[in-house]
């Protein structure tokens, strides 16, 4: 009997792939078919010969239906699958599809096709035709304006469509060399049965989508262009004709020169607001500046994004990826990028409704002199509820500070954590404040408990004096006016201890971050007094980062306490977290000095190399992979209350839900903060609210 139907579409529609699966369905039409059933010779099924569907395929496609055989695709959860069904009318059940995309994001490989058949040595000829790029780009989009014919065929390129075929049926036999050669650390095993549930849980909020305003797109797309215009009006009245746009970099970096003496090597936010706060730069060139970030904001990106992504019924679907993020195996963004929306400067809801209703009536620009920003605290109110439901939201509070202490064994943080939770505590960053401080908790100043939640941010992972001094400015704290407090607070054998190693250390081996000498002293001070009031999490970054080096040696299963092991499985490191479920570091390697390292996608070239790593951030890794886990959970417990998730943005869950009484936030908040049984003692709580649109509450 037959067990699996390795399969691959070859697709055309006028929309572009970028506008979503969903948008270029709609318009979508299915060219070939590749297929192979088990072992047997992949074949391809030419759907533009107008002949009917195989047999021998229709039969597996029953049978797949009918949940009897599964069937492995390459992004077929997010691809193939919704074509074949908006074009075919043939819907495969997500539980029998095996997305070989996912399961190498599972085991810490990357995701595209290409690159992952180098990594895993597929043989060259069925890994990707040479020649099918440019394939693709023939007969799978418009042809450029400038041709004659709209489209290329069969019948146009007769040669070249033979090619195209072949092309389709080396991409089976590469899934097919995949599927055998992929590790299968989370679809096989005692996890399987969960992690089956939660890819069908996210493949229901892909297809489900989200209900978009779509005339708030249109009408923030609209603002925003207005004031580019005007803006880049403004501008060349400024430099007399010398620079017509704010997007001339080259030019306004010379005017800047020519006309203020002032030299800059770019134009990036963080070398603008670098000379935003220079005394030395003269207030006209400042206005310019000013201007220039507000032209050239990307915030109404996003707004472009839904618009190209929303389907003909107003939802904006698949906006995740399944175990896209490298290491941790949380969900990445798609599209519009929901992960990383920015932080709204408008903090009134009111305000935030009278600003929309402004823009969808066309005059934002009268009320607001930066209209691009206004437009940015506006951007998740796109979200809505449609008719007859409302919008349930929430999120874990700290649920990263929760998982750190629980696994570390943090035990007056865990009990911190549960007298707040109870009404009778204190807030845990003034405790964090007191307790490195040594003052009492209810002396602590609101700019101290701020100082309190910089020092939980910044130093749970192992961070140092620069990183504490990075979080500390994105903070809006005043370094030198810290470090003044804190050379006066900390307990001077501690400010001693840090004085010592500034002068013996970090300036010897360079690695004073460039900060000013008291500065760096002070920050170096407040990271050793967390640590000493931290000592559980402390040894937990030893702890992970020795059996790290004992799993890589070669010794059996590491425990790291009771909640946490790490072993070697042929050429992987394996970190199976409280879940069950288990993290993947391919090639790990010792050098040495006993660094640890493994090779995986680097998070901004892209390219698969070798990754450095330590103790704090793989505790770092297994924290956020843990927190991944309780909300997976939390979705799957949603679901069958009638609280319908439609996005979630790392710790927060968008769900839809009847406007009735019987469903609410309250409710919701509880269904999350809900133990599994690998979580026992973990204090957890959520904090939600209901609307008809969503926001950052």
């Amino acid at each position: 009997m037959s067990n699996i139907l390795y399969a691959d579409l070859e697709t055309y529609s006028p929309v572009p792939i970028a506008n979503g699966t969903w948008a270029y369905a709609e318009k979508a039409e299915i060219l070939l078919f590749g297929y192979a059933i088990d072992d047997e010779p992949a074949k391809v099924w030419d759907v533009t010969t107008h002949a009917s569907m195989p047999e021998d395929l229709r039969a597996a496609l029953d049978r797949v239906s009918r949940g009897l055989m599964h069937t492995v695709w390459h992004n077929g959860m997010m691809f193939d699958t919704v074509v074949l069904d908006r074009v075919l009318g043939v819907r495969i059940p997500p539980a029998m599809v095996i997305d070989t995309r996912v399961v190498a994001y599972q085991a810490g490989l990357p995701g595209a096709l290409g690159q992952l058949c180098e990594v895993l040595n597929v043989d060259a000829d069925k890994a990707k035709d040479k020649a099918g790029a440019a394939l693709v780009q023939l007969f799978c989009k418009p042809l450029p304006k400038n041709y004659t014919l709209r489209r290329a065929t069969r019948l146009t390129h007769p040669e070249k469509w033979a090619s195209f075929v072949n092309y389709c049926r080396l991409d089976v036999e590469a899934e097919r060399e995949l599927w055998k050669k992929l590790p299968k650390f989370n679809c096989e095993g005692s996890y399987a049965a969960r992690e089956l549930e939660n890819q069908e849980e996210d493949a229901r909020i892909n297809r489900r989508g989200m209900l978009v305003d779509t005339d708030l797109a249109v009408a923030a797309v609209a603002a925003a262009k207005e004031q580019k215009v005007a803006l880049n009006r403004k501008l060349e009245a400024q430099t007399l004709g010398r620079v017509a746009t704010h997007n001339q970099r080259d030019a306004l970096i010379s005017y800047f020169r020519d006309t203020y003496h002032v030299d800059l090597d770019e134009l990036t936010k963080a070398a603008v607001e670098a000379k935003l706060d220079d005394p030395s730069v003269p207030e006209p060139m400042k206005e310019m500046l000013r201007d220039r970030l507000a032209g050239t904001r990307t915030s109404v990106q996003k707004y472009r994004a839904i618009l190209k992504r929303v389907s003909a019924d107003d939802r904006m679907r698949g906006n995740l990826q399944f175990r896209g993020a490298a290491r941790t195996g949380r969900f990445s963004g798609c599209g519009f990028q929901p992960q990383n929306l920015p932080r709204p400067k408008i903090k009134s809801n009111d305000e935030v409704e009278a600003a929309i209703a402004a823009a969808k009536d066309g005059v934002l620009g009268l009320f607001y002199d930066d209209p691009g920003e206004v437009l940015q605290s506006c951007i998740r109110g796109c979200i809505v509820a449609p008719e007859g439901k409302k919008l349930c939201v929430a999120d874990y509070s700290n649920v990263e500070g929760r998982v750190l202490a629980w696994l570390a064994g943090e035990s007056w943080k865990l009990q911190a954590f549960r007298d707040f939770d109870a009404g009778r505590g204190h807030d845990l960053y003034k405790l964090t404040y007191a307790r490195t401080f040594g003052v009492r908790p209810e002396d602590v100043t609101k700019a101290q408990r701020q100082m309190g939640k910089v020092l939980e941010l910044a130093l749970g992972y192992g961070g140092g004096a620069g990183a504490f001094a990075t979080f500390a400015r994105g903070y809006g704290v005043d370094l030198h006016g810290m470090a003044d407090s804190v050379e006066k607070t900390i307990d001077p054998s501690i400010w001693r201890d840090a004085e010592r190693s500034y002068e013996t250390y970090f300036v010897p081996q360079g690695r004073d971050e460039g900060l000013d000498p008291k500065v760096f002293i002070a920050c170096d001070a407040v990271k050793r007094a967390w640590r000493l009031a931290n000592p559980h999490i402390v040894r937990l970054w030893y702890a992970v980062g020795d059996a790290v080096k004992l799993a890589i040696g070669g010794s059996a299963d590491v425990h790291v306490g009771h909640r946490i092991g790490i072993a070697r499985a042929g050429s992987y490191l394996l970190v199976r977290l409280p879940s069950g479920r288990r993290l993947a570091y391919p090639s790990p390697r010792l050098s040495e000095e006993g660094d640890f390292s493994y090779m995986g996608v680097e998070q901004f070239s892209r390219k698969w190399t070798r990754i450095k790593s330590y103790g704090p951030k793989l505790v770092e890794n297994i924290v956020q992979a843990t927190s991944c886990d309780l909300l997976t959970e939390a979705l799957l417990r949603l679901e069958p209350r009638g609280y319908e998730p439609v996005l979630h943005i790392h710790d927060e869950i968008i769900a839809e839900a009847p406007a009735d009484s019987a469903h609410n936030f309250k409710e919701m908040e509880k269904l999350m903060a809900e133990l599994p049984p690998w979580a026992e003692g973990l204090p957890l709580v959520a904090a939600g609210f209901e609307a008809n649109r969503y926001r950052k509450d």
